[in-house]
């Protein structure tokens, strides 16, 4: 591949980042229906959510983001009961999570959520965080996946379908690269504590980000340190371990990594990296 290629690449790059970055509405969500929409104006990061440094876990930018697509799917009358009489709930198959220099305690912020578009059994969800002068500190596009009490994917109920066809827009979903084979990995082994696991019986996304986090800090800190980050992770299978291990192998400044249980089977495979500021960059 040329410089010329490669450095085209790294622009359109940074041009996507700005835009999830920019102020107001993200890309995707300027047309969807006010319906699709919901904003709250009274949240704030509570002091649990923070690291030793006084900063917000990217982790808890996705329990926020949980909360509010909660919040609104009661909104629209799509309550926890509803899909329970229905036999069937969400879950997530994929997050891509850009955070920019997450604040501290009881800061104030103003969190958003938009229904943007639907895919045979899937949804996505653009979800932001704000502080109080509009700057995005979070942004998060999030594949739900909508699965039967077996934990299946399946087709929406019939009485969902009308609110499907009023986004009528579709998205290609979060794909994570898998890690190269020739290059070496470091492998951490963690136990899953009680917090870890979810009313749905399985290791809740966000605490999947904390055990990755965790296995970064003790072998490639540098992308979980960096207050502009990107963090890419695909959900990939259930296990019922007790334990579970993640490969990490450095790549170009950031990590990639995969989770496995005891038995070999992949569970999560992400990519963490660092985001400089550039040209292109609203700061």
């Amino acid at each position: 591949m040329s410089g010329d290629s490669i450095e085209g690449m790294r622009d359109g790059a940074s041009v996507e980042i700005s835009a999830r970055l920019a102020p107001g509405d993200a890309p995707d969500e300027r047309n969807v229906p006010p319906r699709a929409r919901f904003r709250d104006e009274s949240r704030h990061v509570r002091f649990d959510e923070c690291d030793r440094n006084g900063r917000m876990r990217a982790a808890g930018v996705l329990r926020h983001a949980q909360d509010l697509a909660w919040l609104h799917s009661d909104r629209l009358e799509f309550s926890r009961e509803w899909y329970a009489s229905r036999g069937v709930g969400w879950v997530v198959r994929a997050i891509d999570l850009l955070v920019d220099d997450l604040p501290g305690p009881s800061t104030p912020l103003i969190g958003t959520t938009s229904l943007v578009g639907f895919r045979h059994v899937m949804a996505r969800r653009r979800t932001r965080l704000f502080s109080q002068d509009g700057r995005v500190r979070a942004d998060a596009a999030i594949d739900w996946v909508m699965v039967d009490v077996e934990g299946r994917p399946v087709r929406f109920p019939k009485e969902f379908e009308a609110f499907v066809d009023e986004v009528g827009t579709t998205f290609a979903p979060t794909k994570v690269p898998s890690p190269d084979q020739g290059v070496a990995s470091q492998r951490v082994e963690i136990p899953l504590r009680v917090a870890d696991i979810d009313p749905l019986g399985h290791v809740n996304n966000a605490a999947w980000l904390e055990l990755v986090e965790e296995a970064l800090v003790v072998t490639l800190p540098e992308p979980v340190a960096a207050p502009r980050r990107r963090v890419r992770l695909e959900y990939l299978g259930i296990s019922a371990a007790q334990r579970i291990a993640i490969d990490v192998q450095s790549c170009d400044g950031g990590a990639h990594i995969m989770a496995v249980d005891p038995a070999g089977a992949q569970l999560v495979r992400g990519a963490i990296e660092p985001v400089p500021h550039s040209r292109h960059s609203d700061d």
